[in-house]
């Protein structure tokens, strides 16, 4: 059974839709996507049913990734139980599900295997109020980080 994984930020419009896609692809191109099913989900209500921001749309478009049949959706209290890993995009999102009751073990952050250190480095920054640039540095940030989650999960497993 593949191991189910739930990709988070605020509204589920932006930087988690687009880490789904970039996920997905990566758990592809490494022949592991029958090991690993991506969703995605936001801890706010705002957008629930709407498509992905079309700026997010446009940078997975450019990379060769379709978000045409993305529609936001919430994680909550009731529905976290359904999902194995939960991928937080930022300090607040992983907060909010631990608030939820989501276990600290079933935790991850997006970024956390960088090793660069520091604080705050752990946060893919939401570019839903800057400019287009902000989407391209986002996909990038995801990008480079995807194959290392991707192990993380795995390992989990040995």
């Amino acid at each position: 059974m593949a191991k189910k994984v739930l990709l988070v930020c605020l509204g589920n419009i932006c930087r988690s839709p687009l880490a789904e896609v970039v996920m997905r692809a990566c758990a592809i191109e490494q022949q592991v996507d029958s090991k690993l099913f991506f969703s995605s989900a936001g801890t706010g209500d705002w957008h629930i049913g709407r498509g992905a921001d079309q700026r997010s749309a446009a940078i997975a478009k450019q990379h060769g990734l379709d978000l045409s049949s993305h529609r936001a959706q919430q994680v909550h209290g009731n529905n976290w139980s359904n999902w194995h890993w939960f991928v937080a995009m930022d300090h607040q999102n992983y907060t909010d599900l631990l608030r939820m009751g989501v276990p600290r073990s079933r935790l991850l952050f997006m970024r956390q295997f960088e090793g660069n250190g520091g604080e705050g480095v752990l946060d893919v920054p939401d570019p839903y109020y800057g400019g287009a640039s902000g989407f391209e540095d986002v996909y990038q940030m995801l990008q480079d980080n995807a194959e290392k989650v991707i192990a993380h999960l795995l390992a989990q497993d040995e």
